[in-house]
C-alpha cells in the first residue's frame, strides 16, 4: 500500500462509502419508514442524510491531520493501550456485527427468491467465504471490486424505479410531512442501520492518495445514498400506499414484481432487482468485513497481515453469529441494536479528538 498507484483516489473513496451504506435498506427501508404511519418517510431520510454529513464534517479535520494512522492506532495513541484497546473491540466487534446482519440477510433473501431450495448455511458460507478471499486481497483490490458493480447496481434500480411510475399515485403521499417532528424522530431509531457504512473512512483514510480530498468524497458518498433511499421510499410508497407496504417484508422487491409492461418479452422484472442487490449486498458487506479484519489485526498486534487463523476464525464466527437469529423477527430486531451500536462507533473520533485536545494542552500529545 506505499505505492501511490496502489493508493485509492477520490472516486475509488466515495463510491466505497457510497455503495457501503446501500445494502439492505434498500429492500427493508419502506418497510421500516412506513411503521411511522407517515407518507413522508423520503424527506426524513433527506434531513438524515445532512445530519450525518455535518457529523462527518466535524470530526475529518481531525483524521486528516493524522492521516496516516487508522481510527484503531489513534484509539491507542490517544486514550491510552488499555482504553485504546476497549475502543478497538468495540470497533472490531460493530464491524463484524454488520457482517453477520448483512450476511444474514442476503441468506435469506437469496434463499426465498432465488434459491428456495438450497440450505441457507450454505448460502450464507459461500458467500462469507468469498468475502473472506477478498478481504485477504487488500483495501485496493476490494476498491476495484466496488467500482464494478455499484455503478451496474445504481442503473439498474433506477431503471426498475422508474418503470414502477406507471403505478405511482401521488395522493399516497399525503399530506406532507404529517407526524411533523414528532414522526421524524420516531423514524430516526429504525432507520439508523440504513445509514451506517460510512464509518469505514475511520480506516480509509490512510489508504487514500490523497487524504485531503475525504471531506468531498465522504460528503458526496453520503449524499448519493441519501438520495437514492429517499427516491426509493418515494415511488415505493407512492406505488403502495403506507399501509401496504407496512404488511409486506420486501415491499421493494413486492412492487417490481407486480410490474408488468405490454410488448416486452420479460416478464419477472424483478429478478434483475434481486440479482443486482446480491451483488450490491456483497460488495455492501466488503467494506465491514475488512474493518473488522484491520481492527483485529491492531488488537492482536499481528505482523502478518493475513494471518490465516486470523481469516478462518473471522469466517467462523461471522457465519455462526450470522445464523444465531431463529427467524427475520429476531434479525430485524438485530439490525436495530446495530444501529444504536453504529452511534456509539461515530462518538469514538469525538472522544479521541477530546483526549489529543486535553494531551495538547498538557504538552504531552502525540497527535496533530
Amino acid at each position: 500500500m506505499k505505492k501511490s498507484e496502489h493508493k485509492l483516489t477520490f472516486m475509488q473513496t466515495m463510491i466505497m462509502v457510497s455503495s457501503t451504506l446501500i445494502g439492505a435498506g434498500v429492500l427493508t427501508l419502506p418497510r421500516s419508514a412506513a411503521e411511522t404511519d407517515s407518507p413522508s418517510g423520503w424527506i426524513m431520510i433527506l434531513l438524515q442524510g445532512v445530519i450525518f454529513i455535518i457529523i462527518t464534517l466535524l470530526f475529518l479535520p481531525f483524521l486528516q491531520r493524522n492521516s496516516g494512522k487508522t481510527i484503531y492506532e489513534l484509539n491507542s495513541i490517544a486514550a491510552g493501550k488499555f482504553i485504546g484497546f476497549l475502543f478497538n473491540l468495540y470497533i472490531s466487534l460493530y464491524f463484524i456485527g454488520i457482517v453477520c446482519y448483512q450476511a444474514r440477510v442476503l441468506g435469506e433473501v437469496v434463499g426465498f427468491f432465488l434459491l428456495k431450495n438450497t440450505p441457507m448455511a450454505l448460502v450464507v458460507f459461500i458467500f462469507l467465504a468469498v468475502a473472506i478471499y477478498h478481504v485477504a486481497g487488500g483495501v485496493y483490490p476490494i476498491s476495484k471490486v466496488y467500482a464494478y458493480i455499484f455503478p451496474v447496481s445504481l442503473i439498474i434500480f433506477m431503471t426498475l424505479l422508474m418503470f414502477s411510475f406507471r403505478l405511482f399515485n401521488l395522493n399516497y403521499l399525503r399530506p406532507v410531512f404529517e407526524g411533523g417532528y414528532q414522526g421524524f424522530f420516531s423514524l430516526f431509531p429504525k432507520t439508523l442501520l440504513y445509514f451506517s457504512g460510512f464509518e469505514i473512512i475511520l480506516y480509509l483514510i490512510p489508504f487514500m492518495r490523497n487524504p485531503k480530498q475525504v471531506k468531498k468524497a465522504v460528503a458526496f458518498g453520503i449524499a448519493i445514498s441519501t438520495v437514492f433511499y429517499s427516491i426509493t421510499l418515494f415511488v415505493v410508497i407512492g406505488c403502495m400506499t403506507v399501509a401496504e407496504a407496512k404488511t409486506v417484508t420486501w415491499p421493494t422487491i413486492s412492487l417490481i414484481h407486480a410490474l408488468e409492461i405490454q410488448g416486452i418479452f420479460i416478464e419477472r422484472f424483478d429478478l434483475f432487482l434481486q440479482i443486482t442487490w446480491t451483488a450490491q449486498q456483497f460488495v455492501c458487506m466488503l467494506g465491514s468485513f475488512k474493518g473488522a479484519h484491520l481492527g483485529l489485526t491492531s488488537i492482536f498486534n499481528l505482523k502478518n497481515k493475513n494471518n490465516p487463523w486470523l481469516l478462518a476464525l473471522l469466517l467462523a464466527v461471522t457465519f455462526i453469529l450470522a445464523l444465531y437469529p431463529k427467524d427475520l423477527i429476531d434479525v430485524f430486531r438485530y439490525g436495530t441494536l446495530l444501529g444504536y451500536a453504529f452511534l456509539g462507533v461515530i462518538t469514538i473520533p469525538f472522544f479521541i479528538m477530546l483526549l489529543s485536545w486535553v494531551q495538547k494542552k498538557l504538552g504531552r500529545s502525540q497527535l496533530q
